[in-house]
C-alpha cells in the first residue's frame, strides 16, 4: 500500500489548492480521495487491468472538467460583481497562475497514468494511440513527439501509427520535411513483397534446377507474377494507404509552396522545368524540398506551455535507430522580389510526386499496382489545386479557377501528374501484367476522360461556361479546401479504400459460386467491371435523393418512378449534371469511343469485349445517368456496329453467349408471327450446329423448339421431341421412347465432364455485359441462358418438366394408359438424377467444377422429388402421398444429393406441413422428419458442412413442427455428444442456439 499512498500523497498540493480556493468542498474532496485510493489499489494489482487505467483516467478528465467550469464561473461572478457595485471583489478572485497550476497538475497525473500504462502494456497497440490522442488535444508537440518516438520503435509494423506521426508533424507542427522522413522509414520498414507471385516467376526463369531442388510443395505456385489480385489482407491495404498517403503529403507540399509563392508574386517557373530523370532524382528532389522552410507555427497557449514544461522529465525520450538525414542548404523562406531557384521550380511542376510514382512502381508487387494508380487518379481529381477544376470521388464539382477560358496553372499541374500516373499502367501494363492487368490498363486509358475531361486532351473542345462560381478568392484567403485535404487518413482512406468495395463482384451479377485463383471466370473480367464501377461512383448517385417538396425537376421524378419500379434507384451527380448542361458530355463520350477503338486494332477479342461493355453501361441510366436521346442513339449506333464486327465470322466457343443473347433479344421481340418464329428456330438450328457443347444454345434450342411445336408449324420435325404428350391418341411407347432419346441426345452434348470443367474457368462475359446493360439490380432470367453453369440447370429442369408435363392425362382417361404413363414419366425422373448423379463421380471435376455438377444433380433432385407428387394431380391424397414416398425411398437410395439439398427438402415438406389440415399433416411430416435424419448422418461424414447447423435446424423441426419435445430433447444429447467429439465450439455454440430456439417458443 505504500505505492498507494506515495500516488496519492502527490495530489495533495491540487487538493489544498481547490481547498483554499472553495472550489470543491470537503465531502466532494474526500470523496475523490476515496476513489483515487480505489484506482490506485486496483492498477497495482498483479494482473492488472486496462479498462481500470481508462477509467482512473476518465475520473481525471471529469474532474478537470468540473475544476475549470467552476472556476471560470468564480470568475464571471466576481466580474459581474466589480461591473454592478465596484464592491471590494478581490476576495473572490483567484490566483493569477491557477488555470496554469491546475492544467500542469492535471496534466502531470494523465501522463503518469499514460506511462504506467503503456508500460504495463506495451505491446498494445491502442494503449498507445490513446495517449497520444491526448497528447495532441492537448497540443503537447514534446510530449507527442517523444511517444510517437518510443510507440514506432515498438510496433514498426503497424502502419497506421506512421501515417498518424507523418499527419502530427505535417499539419500539427507543419513541418514537411519531418513528415516525408517518417513516410519514408514508414515504408522501409513495411516493404510489401508478394511471395507467392515471387515463387511463380523464380520457377519460370529457373524451372528445372528449382524443381528438383525445392522442397516437396513449393512448386505449388502456380499464380501469374503479373496476376492482378482483388483481395487483399489489412496489411498490404495498410501499406498501399501508406504510399497513398505520402502521396498526398508531397502535393499538400507543393500546394502550400505554390499558394506561399503566388501571395509573394512571384513565378515559379513550373511551365519550363524539365522533369528529373536519373538515379538520384528522389534524392535531389528530396534536398531541394528541404531548403523550403516550414510555416510559421500558431503560439502556443501559456498554460499548456507550462504543463508540458512541467512534466518534461516524466516523459522518456526514444531516439529512433535511424537519425534524420542532413542537407548542406539551409532552409530559407521565400521573400517577394527573390529570384526563384532552379531547384524550386522542380517542385513546383510536381517532379517529387512523379518520381513517386517511378518508385512505387518498382517496389511494390505488380499484382497490387491497380489499386494504387486508381487510387491516385482518385486523389489527383478532388486534390483542391489552385487555378483548376476539382471533381471529387462522388462526383461534386469545385471551381478553384482564376483564369478564363484556357487551363489554369492547377489544372496543368493536374493533367501532367494525371499523365504520369496513366504512364505507369501502360508500363506495368507492357512489361508485367498478366491478361487480366493488361485489360484494365487499356479500358482506364481509354474511360479516364470520364473521370476527369479537365485533365485530358479533351478539355480543349470543352465549354467552361457551365462552372459552379470560383471559389479562389475564399480559398487563397482562408484555404478550407486545402486543410481539408491535407489531413492524413491512418484508417481509411476514401480514395484507396473505397476501391475494394468497387472490386468485389456484385451479389446479383454472381448467380454462380465462382472460384478464385488462376481458373476464377471473372479472372479476365473482373478489371472492366472493377474501372466501370468507379467511373459509375463518379456519374451516379444510387443513394435515396434528399426530400424536397418544391423540387419538380425530371430527374427525381425518374428516380422516384424507378424505384417504384423495382429498379435500381439513381440522380445523376453534380459532375455528370454540369456535363449534361454544358453540352460536353457527347465530346467526352466520343473521346472515350475513339479511344476504345484506336485500340481494337490488331488486339484480341478482350478489348472488343470490354468496349461492348463499356458501351452497355454507358447506355444504362442506372450505371452511367445518360438519358440524352441523342447520345443513346449514338452509343447505340457503336453497339451495333461492334457486334457486326464481332459476329463477322461467325459465333466462336468463347462468344456463343454473346450469338445466344442476340437470339434471345430477337425472340423477346417476337409478335404473333409464325414465319418469324421458324426463322429464328433456323438460326438456333444452326447455332447447336456450330456450338454443340454450350448449353445456353441448346436451352434456347428447346424452347423455340417448344414454342414451334405448340403452333403446329408444318415441316419442322426437329420439334416432334418437344411436342409429345401422352394426351394425344396416336401416342405409344415408342413415340415416348423416342422423344425421351432425342431429349438425351440433347443433354448428354452439353453434359459432359470436360464440358462442365471448361465451361467453370470460361471468362463470364455474357454475365458482365448483360448486368451492366440492366436497369434492375438483379439479372434477368434470360441470363441464365448466356452461363454454361446456370444454362445446363435450365436445361435439365426443362427436362424434368417435360416429362412431367407429358404425363399429364385428362381425369377421365383410363387407368391403365395412366399408369402407363406414370412409370414411363418416373423412368424418365430416374434417368434425369442417374445421368446427373454420374457426372459427378468424373475424375476431371474438381473444385468449383465439381460444385457445378453437384449443383445440378441437386436441383434435378429437388425438382423429381417434388414432380413425383404432381404426376398424380388427379388422383386421391393417398396416392399423391404414396408416389412422393416412393420417390423419396429412391432418392435416398440412389441419388449422390448435398446436405444442402436435403435440408431444403425437408424444409420445404415441413412449411407444407404447417398449412396442410391435420390428416395430412401426418405424411409431410413422417418425409420431413426421414430428410433431416439423412441430411444429419450426411453431415457427419462431411467436412464442409457447419454441422452445428444442421443439427440445429433439425432440433427446430422437432420442437416446431413434428411438436415432440423428448424426441428433440434426445436428439440434443446425441448431438452434443457428437460436437464434443469433433468440436467444442461448434458443441457451444448449439447450446446458446438452442437456448434461444426453446426461449423463442416459450
Amino acid at each position: 500500500m505504500e505505492r498507494v499512498q506515495y500516488s496519492l500523497e502527490r495530489s495533495l498540493p491540487q487538493l489544498r489548492l481547490l481547498d483554499e480556493q472553495k472550489l470543491l468542498s470537503q465531502e466532494e474532496l474526500r470523496s475523490i480521495t476515496s476513489q483515487r485510493q480505489a484506482l490506485e489499489a486496483r492498477l497495482i494489482r498483479r494482473k492488472a487491468d486496462k479498462a481500470d487505467f481508462l477509467q482512473y483516467l476518465e475520473l481525471e478528465h471529469d474532474l478537470n472538467s468540473l475544476i475549470q467550469l467552476r472556476a471560470r464561473e468564480r470568475m464571471r461572478e466576481a466580474s459581474k460583481e466589480a461591473r454592478a457595485n465596484g464592491a471590494d471583489h478581490k476576495a473572490k478572485l483567484l490566483p493569477r497562475n491557477f488555470f496554469a497550476k491546475q492544467a500542469a497538475s492535471y496534466s502531470a497525473v494523465c501522463i503518469g497514468l499514460f506511462e504506467r500504462m503503456v508500460r504495463k502494456f506495451r505491446y498494445d497497440v491502442d494503449a498507445w494511440e490513446r495517449y497520444l490522442a491526448w497528447a495532441r488535444s492537448r497540443k503537447m508537440r514534446v510530449v507527442a513527439g517523444r511517444v510517437y518516438a518510443r510507440a514506432l520503435s515498438l510496433h514498426p509494423t503497424h502502419v497506421p501509427l506512421w501515417i498518424s506521426a507523418a499527419d502530427y508533424e505535417l499539419n500539427g507542427n507543419s513541418d514537411t520535411t519531418a513528415a516525408r522522413a517518417l513516410l519514408q522509414r514508414g515504408l522501409r520498414m513495411n516493404p510489401l513483397v508478394d511471395t507467392d507471385a515471387k515463387l511463380a516467376q523464380e520457377t519460370q526463369e529457373y524451372p528445372a534446377p528449382k524443381l528438383q531442388r525445392a522442397p516437396r510443395g513449393r512448386a505449388r505456385a502456380v499464380r501469374d507474377a503479373g496476376a492482378v489480385r482483388w483481395v487483399l489482407t489489412d496489411y498490404e491495404k495498410d501499406v498501399l494507404r501508406l504510399w497513398v498517403e505520402y502521396f498526398r503529403m508531397e502535393l499538400v507540399f507543393v500546394e502550400r509552396l505554390r499558394r506561399r509563392w503566388r501571395v509573394l508574386g512571384l513565378d515559379s517557373g513550373a511551365e519550363s522545368a524539365p522533369a528529373l530523370a536519373g538515379d538520384d532524382a528522389f534524392a535531389t528532389a528530396r534536398a531541394t524540398a528541404h531548403t523550403v522552410a516550414p510555416e510559421a507555427r500558431d503560439a502556443s497557449d501559456e498554460e499548456t506551455a507550462a504543463a508540458e514544461a512541467e512534466v518534461d522529465d516524466e516523459v522518456p525520450d526514444a531516439s529512433l535507430d535511424e537519425q534524420p538525414e542532413t542537407f548542406a542548404a539551409p532552409r530559407t523562406a521565400p521573400a517577394a522580389g527573390a529570384q526563384v531557384p532552379a531547384g524550386h521550380a522542380q517542385i513546383m511542376s510536381g517532379s517529387i510526386p512523379l518520381v513517386l510514382i517511378a518508385n512505387a512502381q518498382k517496389a511494390l508487387p505488380a499484382t497490387v499496382q491497380l489499386y494504387l494508380y486508381v487510387a491516385l487518379l482518385q486523389l489527383l481529381s478532388a486534390f483542391p489545386f489552385y487555378d483548376s477544376v476539382v471533381v471529387r470521388e462522388h462526383g461534386e464539382v469545385l471551381s478553384v479557377r482564376v483564369s478564363s477560358g484556357a487551363l489554369g496553372s492547377g489544372d496543368r499541374l493536374r493533367s501532367r501528374l494525371v499523365d504520369g500516373v496513366l504512364a505507369a499502367v501502360h508500363a506495368t501494363s507492357a512489361d508485367v501484367w498478366s491478361e487480366a492487368g493488361q485489360l484494365a490498363g487499356a479500358v482506364l486509358q481509354a474511360v479516364h476522360p470520364l473521370l476527369h475531361p479537365w485533365s485530358h486532351g479533351v478539355q480543349a473542345d470543352m465549354e467552361w461556361a457551365a462552372l459552379p462560381a470560383s471559389l479562389a478568392a475564399d480559398e487563397l484567403e482562408q484555404n478550407g479546401l486545402l486543410h481539408g485535404a491535407s489531413r492524413l487518413h491512418p484508417v481509411y482512406a476514401p480514395p484507396v479504400d473505397a476501391l475494394y468495395a468497387l472490386a468485389d463482384i456484385p451479389r446479383g451479377l454472381r448467380v454462380s459460386d465462382a472460384g478464385a485463383g488462376v481458373l476464377d471466370p471473372w479472372g479476365v473480367c473482373r478489371p472492366v467491371l472493377f474501372v466501370l464501377q468507379v467511373v459509375s461512383a463518379r456519374l451516379v448517385d444510387r443513394a435515396a435523393p434528399a426530400a424536397d417538396d418544391e423540387a419538380d425537376d425530371e430527374a427525381s421524378v425518374a428516380s422516384d418512378a424507378l424505384s417504384d419500379d423495382g429498379r435500381v434507384a439513381w440522380h445523376a451527380t453534380p459532375y455528370l449534371a454540369m456535363l449534361s448542361q454544358s453540352g460536353d458530355l457527347p465530346v467526352v463520350i466520343r473521346t472515350l469511343v475513339s479511344a476504345f477503338r484506336k485500340q481494337l486494332a490488331g488486339s484480341d477479342e478482350r478489348i472488343a469485349l470490354a468496349f461492348l461493355a463499356t458501351l452497355r453501361f454507358l447506355a444504362n441510366p442506372t450505371r452511367a445517368g445518360i438519358d440524352e436521346a441523342n447520345l443513346l442513339k449514338y452509343l447505340a449506333r457503336a453497339e451495333q456496329k461492334l457486334l457486326d464486327t464481332l459476329l463477322h465470322d461467325g459465333p466462336h466457343m468463347d462468344l456463343a453467349w454473346l450469338a445466344i443473347e442476340q437470339l434471345v433479344r430477337r425472340a423477346a421481340a417476337l409478335e404473333d408471327d409464325g414465319a418469324a418464329l421458324s426463322a429464328l428456330f433456323a438460326d438456333a438450328q444452326r447455332l447447336v450446329e456450330t456450338d454443340a457443347m454450350h448449353p445456353g444454345a441448346w436451352a434456347l434450342y428447346e424452347r423455340l423448339g417448344t414454342q414451334v411445336a405448340a403452333r403446329g408449324v408444318p415441316g419442322e420435325e426437329a420439334t416432334a421431341p418437344f411436342a409429345f404428350a401422352w394426351a394425344s391418341d396416336a401416342a405409344d411407347a415408342a413415340d415416348a421412347g423416342a422423344a425421351r432419346a432425342a431429349w438425351l441426345r440433347m443433354l448428354d452434348a452439353c453434359t459432359s465432364a470436360a464440358g462442365v470443367a471448361q465451361d467453370t474457368s470460361a471468362p463470364v462475359w455474357g454475365a458482365l455485359v448483360l448486368w451492366l446493360g440492366c436497369t434492375h439490380a438483379a439479372l434477368p432470367d434470360d441470363a441464365a441462358l448466356l452461363m454454361p453453369h446456370t444454362a445446363r440447370i435450365a436445361l435439365w429442369h426443362d427436362f424434368v418438366a417435360w416429362a412431367q408435363r407429358a404425363a399429364q392425362l385428362p381425369a377421365d382417361a383410363p387407368a391403365k394408359r395412366v399408369r402407363r404413363a406414370w412409370r414411363w414419366a418416373w423412368a424418365t425422373c430416374e434417368q434425369a438424377v442417374s445421368r446427373t448423379g454420374a457426372l459427378l463421380a468424373s475424375s476431371q471435376l474438381v473444385g468449383t467444377a465439381r460444385a457445378h455438377a453437384q449443383a445440378l444433380h441437386d436441383a434435378v433432385v429437388e425438382q423429381v422429388f417434388f414432380a413425383a407428387g404432381a404426376l398424380a394431380a388427379h388422383g386421391a391424397d393417398a396416392e399423391r402421398a404414396e408416389r412422393k414416398d416412393h420417390a423419396l425411398d429412391w432418392l435416398l437410395q440412389h441419388s449422390s444429393a448435398s446436405v444442402a439439398c436435403w435440408l431444403e427438402l425437408a424444409r420445404r415438406e415441413a412449411v407444407l406441413a404447417e398449412i396442410q389440415p391435420e390428416d395430412a399433416r401426418a405424411a409431410l411430416v413422417r418425409r420431413a422428419a426421414r430428410v433431416y435424419e439423412r441430411a444429419v448422418a450426411q453431415a457427419e461424414r462431411s467436412d464442409d458442412v457447419a454441422l452445428d447447423g444442421v443439427w440445429l435446424a433439425y432440433l427446430a423441426f422437432l420442437v416446431h413442427t413434428q411438436r415432440d419435445m423428448p424426441a428433440a430433447l434426445a436428439a440434443l444429447q446425441r448431438a452434443l455428444q457428437r460436437l464434443r467429439a469433433a468440436d467444442v465450439a461448434q458443441a457451444h455454440a448449439l447450446q446458446r442456439a438452442w437456448q434461444a430456439l426453446v426461449g423463442s417458443r416459450a
